[in-house]
């Protein structure tokens, strides 16, 4: 089995020496071990703000007027 390239990093945060098993971007932040879930817990939170549904509030996404979905029928004899 063949390993992984490990690539010299230090941490964004504390700034201690790490090892991660990709080449890391340059200005893309990187994260030790002790500090990765920190940043992990406060990524899913920012995305559970914005993927919430509210079934109650979803007429005010769509507005008052909004009829559905047109049907688009397509036809080789006919021009769309």
């Amino acid at each position: 089995m063949s390993q992984k390239r490990m690539f010299d990093v230090k941490c964004t945060d504390c700034g201690k020496s790490t090892t991660v098993p990709f080449n890391p971007t340059k200005g893309k932040p990187v994260y030790c071990k002790t500090c990765f879930p920190k940043h992990r817990i406060n990524q899913r939170k920012k995305s559970d703000v914005t993927t919430r549904f509210d079934m109650k509030n979803a007429w005010a996404i769509r507005g008052d007027n909004w009829q559905g979905r047109k049907e688009v029928h397509h036809s080789i004899f006919h021009k769309t």
